[in-house]
Formats: C-alpha cells, structure tokens, sequence
C-alpha cells in the first residue's frame, strides 16, 4: 500500500474530527500543475430536456481522436477553426453513440472556444510542447422530447497513458463526472469499463440514503381481561349454584346456574377469540443490544458521506440533517461545505468513491433524561474506517486512500437516530503509488 504517513490527532471535542472527514476538497491550481500527454476533462449532466456532455481537451488528445492538420501543428488557425466543429460532431456521433431511453441521439457541439495559455508552463510539457498546454472547450447537446429515464454512453477513446510508461505506455483511463437529479458521482472510463448506464431514480433524498433501523421496542404483554371476567363470572355463578341447591336440597339452582356459566362461557370465547376487551400490559422503547447499535451506526455513518453526492447546498444540508444533530450538524455542515470542489481552470476535483468500515465496537449503551427530561437511548462507539477518493485533474485519476479511528455519540431523538459528536483519535494517510507525481502531498484532505 505504500509508506503510512501517520497523525495521532486527540481531542475533547467534535473540531479536531471535522476536517479529517472532509469529504469533497479544493487544491489550489498553484498546488498541482498539469501534466504531459494527451488530456481530457468529461463532464456529463442529465436535465429535464437534454443531456450535455462537456469536455475540454488539449491538442494531443484532438489528433489523436480526428485527422486534423493545420498549418501550426500548435495552433488553429481563425481560417482552420470552422472545420473544428464538424469534425468534433462526426467523431463522437460515430464513435461515442448516446442512447437515451433506448434510441440513439445525434449530438450538436455548441460553445466551442479554444484557451490562450500560459506558455510559462511550456517546460511542464517536454514530450508535447504547447500542442499539450492549448485546449479547446465544447458542449455536446443530446436533445430530449421528455426527461429521460435511461441514457447511455460509450466512450472508446483511450490515448496512450505516457506518464505510466513512455516506452510502452497502456491505455490512458479518463476521469469524469455524472451530475444527475442533484446528485454528482465520480466515474472512471477504461478499456475494461467503456461506458456508462444510467438510470432515473426519481426518488427524494430519503430514498437515497441508507434505511437506519428504529428504535428497539419490547412488544407488550396482551391481557384479555373480559375474557378472564367472563370466566370468572361464570365459575363463580356455578359455585353459587352448588351452594344454593345443597342449602336448600332442590336442584333448580344448580341447573340455573349451569345455564348461565354457559352463556358467560360462550361469551369468554367468543371476545378471546376476536380480541375484544384485551389490553396491553408493559413493553415499549427499550435500549439496543450491542448487535442493533451496531446495524444503527452503520448506516448513519455511512450517509454522512452520501449527503456530499448532492449539488445543491440545500440537499446537502437536508441529507446531513437525516443523520446528524445539534451543534455537531452545523460544525459539520459548515466546516465541510468550505472546502467544497472550486471547480476553476487548473484545479482538482475529489471525490468520495467508497467509504470501509473496518473496526466497529459498541459500548456505553443506556437509557438516561435528556435536557428536556425525555428518556431516550444512547451509545457510543470506537470506529476504524477508510475512506477511498478520487482526485481528478485534466481527465487523470489519482487514488487517494486515508484511514481514520474516532469515537461516536448516538442518540435516540426526536426524529429518530443521529450523531451528535465525535472525537478523532487517530488518522492514517495510505499513500497511492502514483502520488509523488501527482504532487498533491498534504494539501488534499478527505
């Protein structure tokens, strides 16, 4: 796994743990610069009425996907750029089809526009020169009568990956990105995995999420008590009814008294058997098992994570709110949403793509008044886990793997389970093999 980078970190409070869970992260351009060879950046949004691919690509990687010769291999011309577009639009109509709902769509390239770089940068390309520095932006627009339910795309576009390996270098895996009903996901492309399904969920943010049990409850002990009446009733008018007949020697009584017991006893049977006049006795909220705190943590844990798929500040905070409460939601919610992707030219992109719990131990469970004096449960638990991210720079993907330990405060609330503090104790940085070249050394945090 390579060299462990390792911060004991200790603290009393929900502070120290906040910037070590942070999920999405910035990396100022001055931080990462862009690499040699061929570069693209996908970027793909599914809306109500289209579906747009955005892709900004160096000239290494427009030769490599059209024949295009210009008279500056370095350079379009104002004369050479008309023949841009129709080039653009024929490639990836032939060779990147788009279905959405199962039919094939034609895209149209819009917004096309070419950058005017910094050739300072011209040493950080030795292999491609300024034809790796200069890029081009476009959209393709995939128009749609409705808003789709499936869309589908190839991409079969692989240039060779000369940073791996110059002599014999593999094909190069490209990075993108899904923004679809409000969520945003990481994608990888490669020979292996050439594409993408996807399909509309229509659900609200709640569907989204992991189900997070409720709370233990002992079922209560069901009493028929009219039934037991009824019973009783009639033993003891057959009881009377032996008493009279031996007192006063005639029978009459007793057979008096057996007629009536039967009607009780008809009656006894019949309010048993369809429950009437039964009441519950005991039962109610109890405190979890060490097995059911486990099956609670889980999944809260794991969707606060899931919160930060979402766009819009405002999902966020509502799927942060689903699992976290009190001050430590606020803490959270901010300190995280600071550090949110900047997505300028330049920059890095992460990526939550998996989250590993490792070590999971339950304790302090118990039952104790709140400050509203409401009885509610409450545990607390020590949990390892990893996280895995993906940091994504001109259409590169580079492994970002930390590890953490942390102690957790789960209560019972008004609405249901929820973290309301944390405490790190430790945070482990698994260093990637590819990360010396990526640079990103302590400046990326997840």
């Amino acid at each position: 796994m390579g060299t462990h980078v390792v911060h004991h970190l200790r603290s009393v409070g929900a502070g120290i743990l906040l910037p070590a869970v942070l999920l999405l992260s910035s990396v100022a351009a001055a931080a990462i610069h862009p690499q040699d060879g061929p570069h693209v950046d996908v970027r793909i949004a599914i809306e109500d009425s289209e579906v747009l691919v955005r892709l900004e690509m160096n000239l290494v990687f427009l030769d490599h996907i059209v024949d295009f010769p210009r008279e500056e291999p370095a350079r379009i011309s104002t004369i050479e750029w008309p023949a841009v577009e129709p080039l653009l639009q024929e490639f990836f109509a032939r060779r990147h089809p788009l279905r959405i709902d199962g039919s094939v769509v034609e895209p149209s390239v819009e917004r096309l526009q070419i950058n005017d770089p910094d050739l300072a940068l011209l040493p950080l390309f030795p292999i491609s020169g300024e034809r790796g520095l200069r890029k081009i932006r476009f959209e393709l627009v995939y128009p749609t009568v409705q808003k789709p339910s499936t869309v589908e795309l190839s991409w079969r576009t692989f240039p060779p990956d000369i940073l791996t390996d110059p002599v014999d270098p593999p094909p190069l895996d490209i990075a993108a990105e899904l923004d679809a009903e409000g969520v945003r996901k990481p994608l990888l492309f490669s020979e292996d995995r050439p594409g993408v399904t996807w399909k509309a969920m229509g659900e609200s943010i709640e569907a989204r999420l992991l189900e997070v049990p409720g709370s233990p409850v002992d079922p209560p002990t069901s009493v028929p008590m009219l039934a037991i009446s009824l019973f009783a009733a009639g033993g003891l008018v057959v009881l009377a009814g032996v008493v009279t007949s031996r007192t006063s020697g005639s029978p009459l009584a007793f057979a008096v008294s057996v007629g009536i017991e039967g009607v009780l006893l008809i009656a006894g049977v019949a309010v048993l058997l369809t429950g009437f006049g039964t009441i519950d006795l005991g039962g109610g909220p109890r405190a979890p098992s060490a097995v059911e705190a486990e099956a609670i943590f889980r999944p809260l844990h794991t969707n606060v994570y899931r919160a930060f798929d979402y766009v819009e500040e405002g999902d966020i905070y509502d799927a942060l709110d689903l699992s976290v409460e009190g001050p430590f939601l606020q803490k959270l919610y901010r300190t995280i949403f600071q550090s949110l992707v900047m997505e300028e030219e330049g920059g890095a992109v992460a990526r939550i793509s998996d989250v590993r719990p490792i070590d999971v131990a339950v304790g302090g469970i118990r039952r104790e008044a709140g400050d509203d004096g409401v009885v509610r449960s409450t545990f607390e638990v020590d949990c390892r886990w990893q996280v895995e991210g993906m940091v994504s720079h001109w259409g590169h993907s580079h492994r970002r793997i930390n590890e953490y330990v942390a102690e957790w405060d789960v209560v019972d609330g008004p609405n249901g389970w929820r973290l309301v503090d944390a405490r790190i104790t430790e945070q482990d940085r698994l260093e990637s093999p590819d990360e010396d070249h990526f640079g990103v050394g302590d400046l990326f945090e997840i």
